[in-house]
C-alpha cells in the first residue's frame, strides 16, 4: 500500500511544481487565444461513413477534454464497451490500433492502458466493422485511433490530472509534449493511472458433494504507466520517416478474504468443512515496444508504399500466494502455505511491406506481406510449505507468413472491395519433459465489401469476411492452478484446443448519421471457457463449441440546436446455435445492450454529458448472466483565455455495475458480486506553448473524396 501511495504523491508533486513553473512562465510566451468564447457550439457533423469505415472526430463533442481515450471510445455511438475492457463492432470482438501499431492488450489490461492516453490527443477513431486483407486474418473488427499531427510549429505543452474517491483514492496525470519545425516533429506521452477497486461477493460453489455459500472480499489495486516518444522526419513531400519507442510498466496487487461460513453445531456433527482463505496476489510486468515506419507517396498521390519494422518484449511475472485455515473445534487450524510463481517472457520481431497502386480504369490496388517471428517462455512453479510440488515450463517459437493481394473500384455510385490473405503459421512447443511437438495452420481468408451510395446522406453496405483466431498459449498448458480472483476455483488449459475459425456476414444501411446493421456470425470451433467438476473441486476449462450468432445493432446519433447531443447505440444478440459435446445445451433468449449518451453546451464555456447504458438478464446455453446498468455524469468548464479545462465526473451514480453467473447444467455454480466503479473524479486538462499557424487541413465529406478520386 505505501508503494502505491508514494508513487502517487511523487506524481502529485512534480504535477503541481510543473504547473507553477509554466505558470509564472505564461505571461511571456503563450498561444494567442480568442476573445473569450460567449457560447460554444457544434457547427459540422463529427461523423461520416466511408468505405466500410465509420470515422469520428473528436472535435465538436461536449466534454472531449475531460475524456481519456478509453471513455471516448465507450461513448462514441457505434461501439459496444463493457467495464470489464471487451469492445466489440457488431457483436465482434475488437482490436486496438493507434496510429499503425497495434495494442496486443484484452480486457482490463486494454481499459487501464486507454485510461492512460487523454482523449485531447486524439484526432479521430476509425470504426471498422469488416477489416480489408491488409489486417491479420484473426482480426474481426477493428478501431483504429488516429492522434493529433500538428499543423502548427513551435512547442506545446498538454496537462492533464484526475483525483477519484470511491472508499479508496485512484488518480491519473499525463503530461504531452509536441515539437514542430519544417522537417521534424517530436511528440512525448508520460501518463500515469493508479486504481483501487474494492469487490464484493457472495457465491454458491460444489464441493465434496456438499454446497457451501462463500462470501469473499477482494480488494485490487492497479498502476499502468506510459512513457513513449515519436519522431516524424518529412524528408520530403514523397518520403515520411518515423520511430516510435514505447516503455509500459504495469502492476497489480490483490488480497482476497473468504470464508464460507459460520462453524455452527449442524455443520460441525456432520463432519462438513468450515474454512477461511487468504490469498496475496502480485503481477509485475513490462513491456517495450520499438516501430521504424517508411513512407513513400509520389506527387499524384497513385503510388504508396508503407514499411514497418516492429519489435516487442513482455516480462511478466506473477505470484499467488495463498493458504486455508479450517476450523477444527474449537479453533480454526492453519492449512498449507501454497505458492504459486510463474513468469511470461515474449519477444516478436514484425516486418510489413504494403504497397498501393490507383488507375483510373482499374481502381485501386494493393499488395504486401508479413513476417513475424516469437518465441514464448512459460514456466511455472507451485510449492506447498516452501517445498516444491508442481512444475511446468513450456516453450514455444512461431513463424507466421502472409501475403494479401486486394482491389477497390468504384462504379458509379457502387464501391467495390475484394480481398484474399494467405496465412501459414508453424508453431513449435517443447515441454519441461523435453517433448517436443510442431503444427501448422495455413489457408486463404477472403473478403468482400460492396457499398452504395443511393445519396450523399444515404448508403447500404454488405459485407463477408472468413477470420482464423489462434488460442493464446496460456490455454494450452493443462497444470491445474488456484484462479487468483476465486477462492474455490480452478483453471487448466487445453493442449488439444483448435484455432477457431470463423465466417461473418452482415448488412448495414447509414442514414445521415444513423445506421442499422444486421449480421451473422458462425463458428464450427468456437474457443469458449466451461466449469467442470474434476474430483472434488471445480475446474473453469478451455475448449471448443460449435456457435452461431445472430444480431442487429442500432446507431442514433443527433444533434439539435447547435447545442445538444443526443447518441444510443443498441445491440440485440441471439444464439440459435450454442454446443458443446457431451453438455446438454439449456435455455437461450435475447440479450439487449443499450448506451445512452446525452450532453449539452452552455454559455461561459460550460458543457454537460450523462452516460447511461443496461444489459438485460441474459441466458447463452450453459450460463445464466445477470442485468446490469451504469449511470455516469461529467460536468466541464473552459477557461479559454487560460487555455484550461476543469471538470468533475460521477461514476456509477445508481451502483448498478453488479455482476451475476449463474450455471445452468449440472453443477453448482454461482456468482453475484460488485465491483466497487462509484467515484467522484476531479480532474483538469492545460494546454500551453509558443507556436505559429502554419496550415490547417479541412476534412472534406465522403461526396468530395469520391469527386477527387473521380478526377484522377
Amino acid at each position: 500500500m505505501n508503494y502505491f501511495q508514494n508513487k502517487t504523491s511523487r506524481a502529485f508533486i512534480l504535477l503541481s511544481s510543473s504547473i507553477v513553473i509554466l505558470t509564472s512562465a505564461q505571461q511571456k510566451d503563450t498561444v494567442k487565444n480568442e476573445k473569450k468564447i460567449e457560447e460554444v457550439k457544434i457547427t459540422r457533423s463529427a461523423v461520416k461513413f466511408k468505405n466500410g469505415k465509420i470515422i469520428i472526430s473528436a472535435e465538436n463533442t461536449p466534454v472531449n477534454d475531460s475524456k481519456n481515450t478509453w471513455e471516448f471510445i465507450k461513448n462514441s455511438g457505434y461501439a459496444d464497451a463493457s467495464e470489464d475492457g471487451i469492445i466489440k463492432i457488431k457483436q465482434k470482438y475488437t482490436t486496438v490500433y493507434i496510429n499503425d501499431r497495434k495494442l496486443r492488450l484484452s480486457g482490463l489490461e486494454l481499459k487501464n492502458y486507454l485510461e492512460s492516453i487523454p482523449s485531447k490527443l486524439i484526432k479521430n477513431i476509425e470504426v471498422i466493422g469488416t477489416p480489408d486483407s491488409s489486417y491479420s486474418a484473426e482480426e474481426q473488427s477493428i478501431i483504429r485511433i488516429n492522434l493529433i499531427n500538428s499543423s502548427i510549429e513551435g512547442l506545446k505543452l498538454g496537462i492533464g490530472s484526475s483525483l477519484g474517491f470511491t472508499k479508496k483514492m485512484n488518480m491519473s496525470q499525463n503530461l504531452n509534449v509536441n515539437y514542430k519545425s519544417k522537417k521534424f516533429e517530436f511528440n512525448t506521452l508520460v501518463s500515469s493511472v493508479h486504481s483501487n477497486l474494492l469487490t464484493d461477493v457472495n457465491s454458491q460453489r460444489e464441493y465434496k458433494n456438499n454446497i457451501w455459500d462463500i462470501t469473499q472480499e477482494q480488494d485490487i489495486k492497479r498502476s499502468t504507466n506510459i512513457y513513449s516518444f515519436l519522431v516524424n522526419y518529412f524528408a520530403n513531400k514523397k518520403n515520411k520517416f518515423s520511430l516510435y519507442a514505447e516503455y509500459n510498466p504495469s502492476n497489480t496487487a490483490s488480497k482476497l478474504n473468504a470464508d464460507n461460513g459460520l462453524p455452527t453445531a449442524d455443520r460441525v456433527s456432520r463432519k462438513d468443512s468450515i474454512f477461511k482463505y487468504n490469498s496475496n496476489f502480485k503481477d509485475n510486468g513490462r513491456s517495450t515496444n520499438f516501430q521504424a515506419n517508411y513512407k513513400f507517396e509520389n506527387d499524384s498521390a497513385t503510388q504508396k508504399l508503407n514499411i514497418q519494422f516492429e519489435y516487442l518484449n513482455a516480462n511478466r511475472k506473477t505470484n499467488n500466494s495463498f493458504k486455508n485455515y479450517y476450523f477444527q473445534n474449537p479453533e480454526y487450524l492453519d492449512g498449507n502455505q501454497i505458492d504459486d510463481t510463474s513468469s511470461r517472457n515474449i519477444n516478436m520481431y514484425i516486418g510489413n511491406a504494403n504497397y498501393t497502386y490507383q488507375t483510373k480504369k482499374l481502381g485501386i490496388w494493393s499488395a504486401g506481406g508479413r513476417f513475424s517471428y516469437s518465441d514464448i517462455n512459460n514456466p511455472i512453479n507451485i510449492s506447498v510449505n516452501n517445498m516444491p510440488s508442481q512444475e511446468s515450463s513450456q516453450n514455444y517459437s512461431e513463424e507466421q507468413y502472409a501475403l494479401f493481394l486486394e482491389g477497390q473500384k468504384e462504379f458509379g455510385k457502387t464501391y467495390v472491395r475484394l480481398g484474399m490473405r494467405y496465412e501459414n503459421n508453424v508453431t513449435n512447443f517443447f515441454d519441461n519433459n523435453l517433448k517436443s511437438n510442431s503444427f501448422k495452420i495455413d489457408g486463404f481468408y477472403p473478403n468482400v465489401l460492396v457499398q452504395h451510395n443511393f445519396s450523399d446522406n444515404f448508403q447500404m453496405e454488405t459485407s463477408y469476411k472468413k477470420t482464423l483466431i489462434r488460442p493464446d498459449y496460456f490455454l494450452l498448458n493443462q497444470l491445474r492452478r488456484k484462479n487468483s480472483d476465486d477462492s474455490m476455483l480452478y483453471t487448466s488449459g487445453n493442449i488439444n484446443i483448435r484455432p477457431q475459425i470463423e465466417h461473418e456476414v452482415d448488412l448495414s444501411f447509414y442514414y445521415k448519421n444513423q445506421m442499422l446493421s444486421v449480421g451473422m456470425n458462425y463458428s464450427p470451433n468456437y474457443i469458449s471457457t466451461l466449469i467442470i467438476k474434476r474430483g472434488d473441486y471445480l475446474v473453469q476449462e478451455y475448449n471448443n463449441f460449435k456457435m452461431m450468432t445472430l444480431y442487429a445493432s442500432l446507431a442514433l446519433n443527433k444533434v439539435f440546436k447547435e447545442k445538444y447531443v443526443i447518441k444510443n447505440y443498441m445491440n440485440v444478440n441471439y444464439l440459435p446455435i450454442m454446443e458443446f459435446e457431451g453438455f446438454d445445451k439449456g435455455k437461450t433468449n435475447l440479450a439487449f445492450n443499450n448506451r445512452t449518451v446525452a450532453g449539452i453546451m452552455f454559455k461561459n464555456g460550460y458543457a454537460a454529458e450523462a452516460s447511461y447504458s443496461f444489459s438485460t438478464k441474459f441466458y447463452d446455453g450453459f450460463f445464466k448472466h445477470g442485468a446490469t446498468n451504469n449511470l455516469s455524469l461529467t460536468i466541464q468548464k473552459k477557461i479559454p483565455h487560460l487555455n484550461l479545462t476543469t471538470y468533475v465526473i460521477f461514476s456509477d451514480i445508481l451502483k448498478g455495475q453488479k455482476n451475476y453467473d449463474e450455471a445452468m447444467y449440472d453443477v453448482t455454480y454461482k456468482n453475484m458480486s460488485y465491483n466497487d466503479s462509484r467515484s467522484i473524479r476531479l480532474g483538469l486538462y492545460w494546454t500551453f506553448g509558443n507556436q505559429k499557424l502554419k496550415e490547417i487541413r479541412k476534412e472534406g465529406s465522403l461526396t468530395d473524396d469520391l469527386k477527387s478520386r473521380n478526377r484522377k
